[in-house]
């Protein structure tokens, strides 16, 4: 999929049904893709196009009830792709319920046909060695995604993601471009052999792939009771299908939900003793039902949504600005080139512009304003550029303020009568959320200094000065990581019995 097949500048409010017929196939195709059964392959296409309609839906609400605020976020084709790629990827998020033993409607009657599970095995014989990094970064490419932007969903460098599809090429058949004149290529070849002569071959092989996976599961797929279906599950009771709750977009009021997987969260940020708010969450997991109940009594979700999101974003952004300042030192700086950099941020760009309504609850903060300017600017600037650097520092200022506020507010809804009762083994959540204020506090003072070198080194210094871009992230990063994996593992530890 090079293009969109929905072919539509955006899908919010209108026209669901266009995009629902454009992808609940290709959607089958990335769970069957990743071993899926077909069964599941359709459960989860519904999972995922439910929490779209509804996202839609609530969108659609918004804007005809403020038809001037200008702010109203425009929920793409691409954005929506990405998003039903990422619950579909993830194992959904239990939207969509079908009752015990029933098939989805999506399927038709003929939804587990031998020869169409014979044909999808053929279509997809020559991935079957594939492993789970490599499988998830086709399936992103099959859902449309440029490498910058599979960069961003998957936490891999940019080098890991090319090597991977010039990988999946050759399977397919493609010419990656990297084949030397005798034929061979040399193991460790950098990503720079291959991209631009062997890109075209590869998207049309998958597009190919793509195509025949469609082809085989065309005549058992009914997208018109499938599309009903997920209208039902999104309405009124249906009867293989119930309506989940509205907590899972974790709304800050009915009007103002956080985006559903508004932001795929990095996993790689793992240290061998927990501490802020991964230690309350650990005290939460080993105390007894009792004790998570009444901890689960005044859990201020909303608040702690909105601290999560920005977290996530924060993170990302702290990744991007990371490499963006090391591909102006590497040896080659083909390793985070410009279009890779402006996917990268684009991707970022979009789920900042739809959480725009949940940074806006707290404070009006100019975060997805920022992040855009980062994205724009790359369309004329290298990754290393002292212009990103300043748009950079500038996202990643306000994504800290937004932090600042963010958390004051969660600490002000913990303080509600029968919030954190009892205490566990890790502290109570308003200590672990005090000293995240404090974290914060530090990290905008250092982002301010950063930016003052910056501006120094660009106007008085002589040509050839360095400012070392790179000499906080780790820290930024780990107090980032704290919140975002933090406020999951809370979360979990609430959720058990």
């Amino acid at each position: 999929m090079a293009t969109d097949p929905a072919d539509t500048p955006s899908v919010s409010g209108v026209g669901f049904g266009d995009y629902y017929r454009a992808h609940a196939g290709p959607l089958i195709a990335l769970s069957l893709l990743r071993g899926t059964d077909l069964v599941e392959a359709a459960r989860l296409a519904q999972d995922s196009m439910t929490v779209a309609r509804r996202w839609t839906d609530l969108l659609g609400a918004d804007a005809a009830g403020s038809a001037e605020d200008t702010r109203t976020p425009v929920v793409t084709a691409q954005a929506l792709r990405a998003w039903t790629c990422r619950m579909t990827v993830g194992g959904g998020c239990g939207a969509f319920r079908p009752a015990r033993g029933a098939v989805p409607a999506l399927l038709g009657k003929a939804g587990t046909d031998a020869l169409v599970q014979a044909r999808t095995v053929v279509a997809l014989a020559p991935l079957r060695e594939l492993n789970e990094r490599q499988l998830n970064v086709t399936a992103f490419r099959l859902a449309g995604c440029a490498p910058g932007a599979i960069g961003y969903e998957l936490g891999l460098s940019m080098p890991t993601v090319h090597r991977t599809l010039r990988h999946v090429g050759k399977l397919l058949g493609a010419e990656t471009g990297a084949r030397r004149a005798s034929g061979a290529e040399p193991p460790g070849e950098t990503e720079e052999s291959g991209v631009t002569e062997g890109s075209a071959e590869a998207d049309v092989e998958f597009a190919e792939l793509l195509g025949e996976l469609t082809a085989a599961l065309d005549p058992v797929l009914d997208l018109r009771a499938g599309l009903d279906e997920v209208s039902d599950s999104t309405g009124a009771d249906a009867s293989t299908a119930r309506r989940a709750p509205v907590p899972p977009l974790w709304s800050l009021r009915p009007s103002l939900p956080v985006p559903p997987f508004g932001a795929p969260v990095p996993h790689s940020f793992a240290e061998p003793v927990p501490s802020g708010v991964r230690a309350y969450a650990a005290g939460l997991a080993q105390g007894d039902a009792r004790g998570r109940a009444a901890a689960l009594g005044g859990f201020p979700a909303a608040e702690l949504a909105a601290v999560r999101l920005g977290a996530v974003l924060a993170l990302h952004l702290e990744r991007f600005r990371r490499e963006a300042e090391r591909s102006g030192t590497r040896a080659t700086r083909d390793e985070f080139r410009r279009e890779d950099a402006r996917a990268f941020a684009a991707a970022l760009a979009q789920d900042a512009a739809l959480a725009a309504p949940m940074f806006d609850a707290v404070k009006d903060l100019d975060v997805p304003r920022r992040v855009a300017f980062l994205a724009s600017g790359l369309a004329r600037d290298d990754p290393w550029t002292n212009e990103v650097s300043y748009d950079g520092i500038a996202a990643s200022l306000a994504l800290a303020q937004f932090r600042r506020a963010a958390v004051r507010a969660a600490l002000r809804a913990a303080h509600r009568p029968g919030a954190d009762a009892l205490p566990r083994s890790g502290g109570a959540l308003t200590g672990a959320l005090t000293r995240s204020l404090s974290d914060t506090h530090r990290m905008i003072h250092q982002l301010d200094e950063l930016n003052s070198d910056l501006s120094r080194a660009d106007s008085t210094l002589p040509d050839g000065y360095y400012v070392d871009m790179t000499r906080d992230f780790d820290l930024h990063q780990s107090f980032h990581a704290d919140l975002a994996l933090g406020i999951d593992a809370v979360r979990k530890a609430l959720s058990q019995p």
